[in-house]
């Protein structure tokens, strides 16, 4: 898994480039095809904001989030992001449990 961080006005530590990268491994738990994960970080307003976009099983999942807390807004992408990813896994098995009825 390739993880390309992109900063926009907000400076990359090594801590938060760690804590960046450890969120994303909970993806590796419920999805193993990710094949790469572009974050950017920037600051719009008061807002932290971080973007993301993880290819994962074909598909390109896409999310944001902002707080005034950077590492919240972390934590509310990930979960963001894990979401998608559930919710088309399910559709998958969905469709292929009612194609084999």
């Amino acid at each position: 898994m390739q993880i390309t961080i992109t900063d926009d006005g907000i400076k990359v530590t090594d801590a938060l480039k760690q804590y960046i990268l450890d969120k994303f491994k909970r993806l590796e738990r419920i999805t193993h095809k990710t094949t790469a994960i572009h974050v950017t970080l920037s600051l719009e307003n008061l807002d932290q904001v971080v973007k993301a976009l993880v290819h994962a099983h074909g598909t390109e999942f896409y999310a944001s989030a902002s707080n005034e807390n950077l590492y919240q807004a972390i934590d509310e992408l990930i979960d963001k992001i894990e979401y998608q990813i559930n919710k088309h896994k399910q559709q998958h098995y969905n469709n292929n449990y009612n194609n084999n009825n």
